[in-house]
């Protein structure tokens, strides 16, 4: 009889043998197999096991909770098909897996004030503040997605390059990502002042840190922004949804977009660039964060306009 670990690393092997990649779908399911084991579940998929995995999504939101026990839908296949006692886990028990939540896209005069309005944050002299005006301001000139950005280690992070490591991304073992000069001064001031608020020998070695001598996590970072939201009065519905720390990856890619049509770049061969960057395999995917703002619609229209009058007069 198999352990879990064993059972899913011959499962990953036998999908890739197969040309899968599952590069994403492996930590999830090594990740669920550590869980299976610390519950000294036997070698037999139940829902209860699946949704209590499920449910330690870090964000914990139900579309990624939904999104993890579907994960688990093909592995539990597999284990029926070795003849264990399992059950094939429902198709969308806990609704649907993947939607598009209307972005807010910020204007820089937001992304300022939100920046600003960490200063108040408790506690106002401790290491909150500055964190969480760090993180803004890095997901605002990187695009990064807050959980990559959250998971940054020191090692992570050389400034001396001006290069960050994302490792473990969605998509990807790994990604080098250059940094402005802006972001570099930035980020070389919160390294000081996180060593005279908490001395290095007693840092946990993550990039983002509390007072606590923890690390920064999304659920931590999602509570603050939620303040500063509400202080803000951005806590507006928009299309049923509120703003989110998300959504600072949607407006890098509309401002980005946005300042390649001002400079009269060609925005179509850089896209490719801009999808390594994000961490996209695919251009189409890249796509999804392009929204309708006035800007963007603006260049549309005068791009029509001119392609029009070249057709037909």
């Amino acid at each position: 009889m198999m352990n879990w670990k064993s059972l899913v690393e011959n499962y990953l092997a036998q999908k890739q043998q197969l040309g899968y990649s599952l590069q994403s779908e492996s930590l999830y399911l090594r990740s669920f197999a550590r869980y299976a084991e610390q519950q000294k579940e036997k070698t037999a998929m139940t829902v209860t096991l699946a949704l209590g995995w499920a449910n330690l999504a870090p964000s914990g939101s139900d579309i990624a909770i939904a999104r993890r026990f579907s994960i688990l839908r093909p592995f539990s296949y597999y284990l029926t098909d070795l003849g264990y006692d399992s059950v094939v886990l429902p198709t969308h028990y806990l609704g649907p897996t993947h939607r598009r939540l209307p972005p807010h896209i910020f204007s820089q005069g937001e992304i300022i004030q939100l920046m600003e309005a960490t200063e108040r944050l408790y506690t106002t002299n401790g290491l909150r503040p500055i964190t969480m005006k760090t993180l803004i301001g890095l997901l605002a000139s990187t695009g990064l997605r807050p959980g990559e950005a959250v998971r940054l280690t020191v090692q992570d992070v050389d400034l001396s390059t001006g290069k960050i490591t994302v490792n473990n991304s969605k998509g990807w073992k790994q990604r080098l990502l250059p940094l402005s000069r802006s972001t570099i001064t930035a980020l070389k001031h919160y390294t000081k002042i996180k060593d005279k608020i908490i001395a290095p020998l007693h840092q946990t070695g993550a990039f983002f840190e509390t007072d606590y001598h923890q690390p920064f996590n999304i659920r931590s970072a999602d509570y603050a922004f939620g303040l500063l939201r509400e202080e803000l009065r951005l806590s507006v519905k928009f299309n049923g949804h509120y703003p989110r720390l998300y959504d600072l990856r949607h407006t890098f890619v509309c401002q980005r977009i946005t300042a390649w049509y001002q400079a009269g770049i060609n925005v179509d061969s850089q896209l490719p660039k801009l999808s390594y960057y994000l961490g996209h395999k695919k251009v189409s995917d890249t796509y999804w964060y392009l929204t309708a703002i006035p800007e963007l619609m603006a260049f549309a229209a005068k791009r029509f306009h001119s392609h029009w009058r070249g057709d037909f007069q």
